[in-house]
Order: C-alpha cells, then sequence, then structure tokens
C-alpha cells in the first residue's frame, strides 16, 4: 500500500525544488494516479493553484496528471480552469490530460464544458469551447456559430471558430467561416482560413484567394497553406501570385499547396524554381514536385535530375515530398533505394525515417544496413525503426 499523503508530498517538493530527475518520481506519480485515494483531492487543489500562482507549468501538470487519475471525469472543471490560465507553456501535457477526460465520458465530459462556454469571463469560455470541439453534439453547433460571430473577445471567436464541426456539412456554417474572413481581428481570421481549408470544398476557394492580399504576412501564409489544403486546381493562379509574396514563409507555402494541387500550371511554376541558382528554392521545389509526381509526366525525369543535385537538402527534399503523396510505393522505389547510400547524412536519415512507408520490401536491408552507419542520427533512427517492424510482426 502506497502512502498517498506522503507521496504526494514528496512530488510537491520535487515540483519545487527541482532537485531529482523526473524518473526518481514517476513511479510515485503513477501510484499516487493509481490509488484511488479520493481524502487527497483539496491537498491536490491547493498545490495546483500554488503552482498555478508562482507559474510553475511543471508542477501544474504533475498535480493535473494525478487529480486526472484520482478523481477521473470529475476533475475536468478544475483542468479547464488550469488550461484558462497563461503560464507561457505550449500546455501539451495538460491539454492531452484533459482530451483523455473528455473521450472517457462524452456526455458527463459536455454538461461540464457547456457550463464554462458559456460562463461570464473570456478565458473560461476560451477553455470550454476548445472543450467542447472534443464532445460537440448537433445541438451545439449553433452556439459555436453565433459565438464565432458575436463574441466581444476575438480569441473567443478564433476558438469558437475552431471547435465548429464539418463546415462544409451546413451552409450557414460555410457563412460564417466566409464572414469571419474580414474579421478585424488576423488570429481570427486565420482560424476561419484554416477551417475552411479542410472542407474540402471548391467554393472555398475564392473566398480564400481574396485575402491573398491580406496585409498580415501570416494570414497570407495560411491563405497559401490552406488552398493547398483544398487541393483544387482553381486555387493555383492565387499560388501562383503568393509564390512570389514579398515574405518567405508565405512564399514556402505557396510552393508547398501548389505540390499539393499538382497540375500543368502549378508543375511549369515547380520546374522553374528547381533551376534556381537558390539552393533553399530547389530544395522547395524537389519536395513540391514529388508530392505531385502523378500529376504531370515530367516530374519523374526532373526528380531523377534533382537526385544528383550538389545540395544535400534537396536530395533530402526528395524523400520529404514522396512520403506525402498517395503515389504508388513501388513506381518510385529505385528512386528511394538509389539514396538510400547517399554520402549525406541528412539524406540517409530521411531514408530511415521513410522507408517504411516508401519501401516496405526493403526497408529491412536498408535499416540493418545503417544499424553500422557512420552517422549516430542515421543509426539512431534505424534502431527505432527496426524496433517498430518488429513490434508490428509480433502483433
Amino acid at each position: 500500500m502506497i502512502d498517498s499523503a506522503a507521496a504526494l508530498e514528496a512530488v510537491i517538493r520535487h515540483a519545487t525544488e527541482l532537485e531529482d530527475d523526473y524518473d526518481d518520481i514517476a513511479p510515485v506519480l503513477a501510484g499516487l494516479a493509481a490509488c484511488g485515494d479520493t481524502t487527497l483531492v483539496p491537498r491536490l487543489h491547493e498545490a495546483l493553484d500554488r503552482f498555478l500562482d508562482e507559474q510553475n507549468f511543471y508542477g501544474r501538470d504533475l498535480i493535473a496528471g494525478i487529480l486526472a487519475g484520482v478523481q477521473g471525469v470529475a476533475a475536468l472543471p478544475v483542468l479547464l480552469r488550469a488550461s484558462a490560465r497563461d503560464l507561457g507553456d505550449d500546455q501539451d501535457s495538460l491539454t492531452g490530460e484533459i482530451i483523455d477526460l473528455l473521450h472517457t465520458n462524452k456526455a458527463a465530459a459536455r454538461r461540464t464544458v457547456l457550463g464554462l462556454a458559456t460562463g461570464g469571463t473570456p478565458e473560461l469560455r476560451r477553455a470550454g469551447l476548445w472543450a467542447l470541439g472534443f464532445v460537440v453534439e448537433a445541438q451545439d453547433v449553433e452556439l459555436l456559430l453565433a459565438t464565432a460571430a458575436t463574441d466581444a473577445d476575438p480569441r473567443v471567436r478564433s476558438v469558437a471558430i475552431g471547435s465548429i464541426p464539418n463546415p462544409a456539412g451546413g451552409d450557414r456554417a460555410f457563412q460564417v467561416l466566409v464572414t469571419a474572413l474580414r474579421d478585424r481581428d488576423d488570429q481570427v481570421r486565420i482560424s476561419a482560413i484554416s477551417r475552411l481549408g479542410y472542407t474540402g470544398l471548391a467554393d472555398a476557394v475564392a473566398s480564400l484567394a481574396a485575402l491573398a492580399a491580406d496585409p498580415v504576412p501570416r494570414v497570407r501564409s495560411m491563405v497559401a497553406y490552406a488552398l493547398g489544403q483544398l487541393r483544387k486546381v482553381e486555387a493555383t493562379p492565387a499560388l501562383l501570385r503568393l509564390r512570389h509574396d514579398p515574405d518567405r514563409h508565405v512564399r514556402e507555402n505557396a510552393h508547398e499547396a501548389l505540390g499539393s494541387i499538382g497540375g500543368a500550371a502549378a508543375v511549369d511554376a515547380l520546374l522553374l524554381i528547381a533551376a534556381d541558382k537558390d539552393p533553399l528554392l530547389r530544395a522547395q521545389a524537389a519536395r513540391a514536385l514529388a508530392r505531385a509526381v502523378d500529376s504531370d509526366p515530367r516530374i519523374p525525369a526532373q526528380l531523377t535530375t534533382l537526385m544528383q543535385d550538389d545540395e544535400p537538402a534537396v536530395r533530402a527534399a526528395i524523400i520529404s515530398g514522396l512520403t506525402g503523396t498517395d503515389s504508388a510505393r513501388s513506381r518510385w522505389a529505385p528512386l528511394v533505394v538509389g539514396l538510400a547510400n547517399d554520402p549525406a547524412p541528412v539524406v540517409r536519415q530521411r531514408v530511415a525515417a521513410a522507408a517504411r512507408r516508401l519501401v516496405p520490401d526493403a526497408t529491412p536491408d536498408i535499416l540493418h544496413q545503417y544499424i553500422s552507419d557512420a552517422d549516430p542520427t542515421v543509426r539512431r533512427i534505424a534502431g527505432m525503426e527496426l524496433a517498430r517492424l518488429t513490434d508490428t510482426a509480433a502483433r
């Protein structure tokens, strides 16, 4: 039996003093999360409040994990309130705990998050609306649409937009997103652009393309990305303009999107970029052309040429692009196998990571060869990939 009270105090000291490694405290955390001792809850709440006030996100995450284990979905309100406090971190661990709880009992979780989503403070509304996206029911959609369109806080509008389910399924949702493209707040516009990019609707192209001249570079960058996600050839003219954008990130996303769409006009532009003197541009073209490999008969010959490029990043980009395509893998097996013995470690690293997807039949030979590679990163990736192969075979 674990002395749960003493174990909790040890965790609090660890999170405060940071004198021990996480591995030393991990068994204690696991024991507390599984102990079911609800008498710890008041002390856990006290510790959580303390760590929030001290901006100690490490301590917050440790306590959140214990609370989730001890209380289950009943801990959800406290964890969501903790997530509403911005401590300057990415909250990956905390949001992971919350998402697990949301999926544990969706009905109970939905009741909790609806209360927050319609609450008084913007911070709690944001937390509730974000969580609602994981447990949303048809009757909740109007709340999300109304909030996205009318809430006074732009951060709340942005989160509500991100939680709207399947905007391709209804004209009202689609129109709310299109209207949000004109929002005065750039983050709201970005959220609407991103959501429209996942609709798959050709009707979204014109509305997104209209923002190609937005004054905010990150908005234009998201426009390029979203047009690529739509994979509609109608987006090509806008992307051809965006590839000349003054912002580097916008240009990079436009090149990537052209590869996602493919087609003659996109490939014409990418072939020009592939001949540029700038190796960074050639690498972008190599990745994009590989993604578009099935859309134009000129691409295979160009990829063969790019395999001989003097810049390793260009050769590595071919592997990245092929990994992101739905092309029949067997067609490109000789190309991938040809790069397996590339003299540049960055290329071999990319092959090691992608071989399972691109050349499954040749993968064991490539990975066993890489186990004794001169580059330690290649060896590490090969070891991990071989372990995955072994695990898959054992199932």
